[in-house]
């Protein structure tokens, strides 16, 4: 192979790297951040195994998402509608309270870090519609692109700085082990500190269970956001994005997403027991800075802070445009005549979703993590709907753009699990 030859394969490979790269962004905010964080610190190891199930069981309907778009030159959104109003409108109710729910604790995680680092002072309410407001004014006058830019650098630092902390952190505890075979008191410390996990496998667990995969790695409304992004790459290219290339980028952006969410869980599980989960937002906003800087030095606390932020910006970037777009699109097939309107449609939709989740943060006073919980909930709980949708419009393609029979067989077996979670969780809670 000849040295040209290399880079085109090279410059190939990278050009595929596109709306992959967008759904990671958006899964690597508050799943990874906060919920992988607090798995580790609540439940430690064990935790480890629903990161894992979590992945597994959702890759088929995401997988779903940019092979219908490749196949058929569509999204799902015009798959869902297909189906008829009966399952269409539902969807689009589902999406609107999920959109909601979605700016408003992005939001609220970036605000926090923000208030911890530079506006200790100001309301962290006022700082997440800050936060809303400026990524709609960048996505709204068109110039994000430097942004987005700087953005991409950062989320690759801070995945660079997890895994260096993540590799000081067990490097530590293995020196602790050692000094503790030495120490009988520090033996009986360290034994202290280890029992403090409670067991994850308990069904006491199940309501942060089910909270906790609700978001891991992100909702399954993603799939149908990889069907626009793919879509909308297919006419900025002037061609159509073949499967191949589609699968390369969604499964390098999928890997990414589940490799940081086993890094943080890791680090929260080995950093935060001895503190103790905070309460207050910007405090627990310390503990996530904190894990970083306990191992990498202080040095690196303005650095980290300015690279975690930079990635829940991006999530929060992503959900404020991809959620107006999502529920636009909807609109568009439920009333086709609307397209030719020159109402500018989806900001109008983006600006009242800033307005509800504004709203949402200034009565829901129960806390963040609470309103977090509550909020992936209800995306678990939607999640076996939109796997039912994902697996009826598969089935509408031409037999060879079909998925593999083990990954069929799998999404059934993503769907059962998916439902008896839900159904488990309701019968706890109705008991």
């Amino acid at each position: 192979m000849t040295l040209a030859t290399g880079k085109r394969r090279l410059k190939f490979s990278l050009s595929q790297l596109g709306p992959g790269m967008l759904m990671a962004g958006a899964a690597i905010g508050v799943s990874h951040l906060v919920q992988s964080t607090r798995a580790g610190a609540l439940y430690g190891w064990g935790a480890l195994v629903f990161v894992l199930l979590a992945n597994l069981m959702k890759y088929p309907f995401y997988e779903y998402g940019h092979r219908y778009a490749a196949a058929s030159g569509q999204n799902l959104i015009q798959a869902y509608r297909q189906q008829g109003k009966r399952v269409f409108i539902p969807f689009l109710a589902i999406s609107v309270v999920s959109a909601v729910g979605s700016f408003a604790v992005d939001a609220f995680v970036a605000a926090m870090l923000l208030q911890y680092l530079w506006l200790p002072e100001v309301s962290a309410t006022i700082l997440a519609v800050g936060v809303l407001l400026f990524c709609w004014g960048l996505i709204a006058v068109g110039r994000y692109r430097l942004f987005e830019q700087i953005t991409k650098w950062c989320v690759i630092f801070l995945s660079v700085a997890t895994v260096a902390a993540v590799v000081m952190a067990i490097s530590t505890t293995f020196a602790l082990a050692s000094t503790a075979s030495e120490a009988s008191i520090t033996l009986e410390v360290a034994n202290t500190t280890i029992y403090q996990h409670s067991s994850v496998f308990s069904w006491s667990a199940v309501p942060f269970l089910v909270a906790f995969m609700g978001w891991m790695p992100g909702g399954l409304e993603l799939s149908i956001w990889q069907s626009l992004w793919v879509q909308a790459d297919g006419v900025e290219k002037g061609e159509a994005t073949s499967l191949e290339a589609a699968s390369f980028d969604f499964n390098f952006g999928y890997v990414l997403t589940v490799v940081l969410a086993c890094l943080f869980l890791t680090l929260g599980t080995l950093t935060l027991p001895e503190q103790g989960l905070a309460d207050e937002p910007a405090v627990f906003a310390g503990q996530l800075v904190g894990m970083y800087t306990s191992y990498i030095g202080v040095w690196a606390e303005p650095v980290i802070g300015l690279c975690a932020i930079a990635a829940i910006f991006s999530t929060t970037f992503t959900v404020v445009d991809a959620y107006p777009r999502t529920l636009e699109a909807g609109l568009h097939e439920l009333m086709p005549n609307t397209k030719a309107s020159t109402f500018p449609i989806r900001q109008a939709i983006a600006l009242t979703l800033i307005a509800l989740a504004a709203l949402l943060l200034t009565v829901f006073t129960a806390g963040f993590e609470p309103l977090i919980d509550t909020i992936t909930i209800i995306a678990f709980g939607a999640a076996p709907f939109y796997a039912w949708l994902n697996m009826r419009s598969i089935r509408t393609l031409a037999i060879e753009d079909q998925p593999q029979p083990w990954l069929s067989r799998l999404a059934v077996v993503g769907f059962l699990y998916l439902s008896g979670f839900s159904l488990v969780f309701i019968a706890l809670e109705l008991a």
